[in-house]
């Protein structure tokens, strides 16, 4: 598509300056490679078929109605098996195709973990009632969809309590931080957040639909530009896609001090067939492709509501008390107090009238009916648009960012300035998108480039944090559920399953420590 060819063309353009502009870590500048010398020599590369053979297998299907986990991709293509994802883009993968109304996601769910409970930790589905589990949400989350999975841990796999929380408070948490901006870049989206003393600041959620996968991609798209396209991988196929993204965690990095043109023997294996080596020159292109998640053009991707905000509730029938049921009661009582002030006020003035003031006054107040109606419902319509403004600044339609603007954007969110300054000395980042080497200094310089200038005065350190405690970003939050899970104050929080077949989604409004 030729918008898409555009929109990559200037993401490019942008990310090979962005990288030309700042300085290595002896002050000079690099040199871009020479992209026709690259070309010419992948052009003219051919694959060397080796004598060792790939030890692994296809899957078994033959034993099993379904696959789940790793066995899953690794289907061969001849097998009539159709994958499902129920997760995409960091939400329940609705769609209209097979599979992809939301009875049939749920059930994909279920299964999911029925049989990864089963399988690896070796747990019977009939003794889960004396467990408990932590069900951990995106920050920008749909309520009906958290019910429903709530509703499967409790009712479907019987568990006997779970605690629903968000993946930044459980982030905090793993990276052992009481308040921080937390960055999570996972494989197919990244989501900003703050969080300040356990509690998910509801404006500074934003969640953008890229990820790790989409760097993937990119960095294929780059070496196809530098002359690299063997025929052995084609990114419809899921094993193919498994291979390019083992070459991005291999060769691609931040590193502003590696220059030049590198060497590098790619090696394409596939189950039970011998691995093909590629010999390949490598240039700017594994520094380019990951500074596609500063400048996301460079993603080629396009289409409405890429970029999520957290919506308001659309009201559940189990949930009499919601938050539309809270919002009417608040505004009927603001205007009866407001009502039974201006009767008072009247009737005061009312006193130190004589009897023809008092019935002229009287008659007047028959006349003017419909006046004092129309008053009330202006005041309703100004109430109603206020709450609109707050729905309009809560969900403002933004467009898709780099995630140094998405910090930027969140921080800027955030109440008063000493709370931003808290937020802008530690940046927490989990998930396995940003495992580049050299990623910390890129993103705090990107992030102290673009913050507003009285800030950085202001500011003593300012810590980006990409691997908490020495351990691997993409086990932060779980780390995190973990440590919740044992503190005396979560007590409070469980959802007894016998609470839940009684109250249902009302417990998640009682005891889900963030606003439901």
């Amino acid at each position: 598509h030729s918008d898409v060819k555009a929109l990559q063309k200037y993401g490019l353009k942008q990310s090979e300056e962005a990288v030309a502009s700042r300085p290595t870590s002896t002050g000079e500048y690099r040199q871009p490679t020479s992209q026709k010398l690259i070309y010419s020599y992948n052009n003219n590369a051919r694959g060397q078929v080796t004598d060792v053979v790939c030890p692994q297998k296809w899957s078994d299907t033959k034993q099993t109605p379904f696959l789940i986990g790793e066995e899953a991709l690794h289907i061969k293509p001849s097998d009539k098996f159709r994958i499902h994802w129920p997760m995409r883009r960091g939400r329940l993968n609705l769609h209209d195709g097979p599979g992809g109304t939301l009875t049939a996601v749920m059930e994909d769910l279920e299964t999911l973990w029925s049989a990864a409970i089963q399988t690896y930790l070796d747990i019977p589905i009939k003794d889960l009632k004396i467990y408990k589990v932590l069900l951990l949400v995106p920050d920008v989350f749909v309520h009906n969809h958290v019910k429903h999975m709530t509703d499967i841990l409790l009712n479907k796999l019987g568990f006997g309590a779970a605690i629903v929380i968000q993946e930044s408070v459980c982030a905090t948490f793993g990276a052992g931080v009481g308040s921080a901006c937390v960055v999570d870049i996972g494989d197919q989206k990244v989501s900003v957040c703050c969080v300040e003393d356990g509690n998910s600041t509801l404006k500074t959620r934003i969640t953008m639909e890229y990820g790790g996968s989409d760097v993937t991609r990119c960095f294929h798209w780059l070496l196809q530009r530098s002359g690299f396209n063997p025929k052995e991988i084609d990114l419809n196929k899921v094993t193919d896609c498994n291979i390019m993204q083992e070459m991005k965690e291999s060769y691609c990095h931040l590193d502003q001090d590696k220059t030049g043109i590198q060497d590098h023997s790619l090696l394409i294996r596939k189950p039970q067939q011998h691995i093909v080596k590629y010999p390949v020159k490598l240039g700017d292109e594994a520094i380019v492709a990951p500074m596609s998640l500063f400048h996301p053009e460079l993603l080629g991707i396009m289409g409405p509501q890429l970029v999520r905000t957290q919506g308001r509730c659309t009201g559940d029938p189990e949930d009499p008390h919601d938050e539309f049921y809270l919002q009417m009661t608040s505004r009927e009582a603001k205007l009866s107090k407001k009502k039974d002030t201006t009767e008072s006020k009247d009737n005061s003035e009312l006193n130190v009238m004589d009897d023809s003031q008092h019935q002229t006054q009287m008659d007047d107040d028959s006349n003017d009916a419909p006046d004092t109606l129309n008053v009330t419902d202006t005041v309703k319509s100004g109430r109603r648009g206020e709450e609109e403004e707050t729905d309009v600044d809560t969900e403002t339609v933004l467009q898709l960012m780099g995630i140094d603007q998405a910090i930027l954007k969140s921080i800027e969110r955030c109440g008063n300035d000493e709370i931003k300054k808290k937020m802008y000395s530690c940046i927490v980042v989990v998930g396995g998108g940003l495992k580049f080497e050299g990623a910390q200094q890129w993103l705090q310089y990107k992030v102290w480039v673009g913050m507003p200038p009285q800030y950085r005065l202001m500011l003593e350190t300012m810590d980006v944090i990409t691997r908490p405690k020495d351990m691997d970003p993409t086990f932060t939050c779980w780390k995190g559920a973990a440590v919740l899970a044992c503190l005396d104050t979560a007590q409070e929080l469980w959802i007894r399953q016998k609470e839940w077949k009684q109250f249902s989604v009302r417990m998640l409004r009682e005891r889900a420590p963030f606003t439901w």
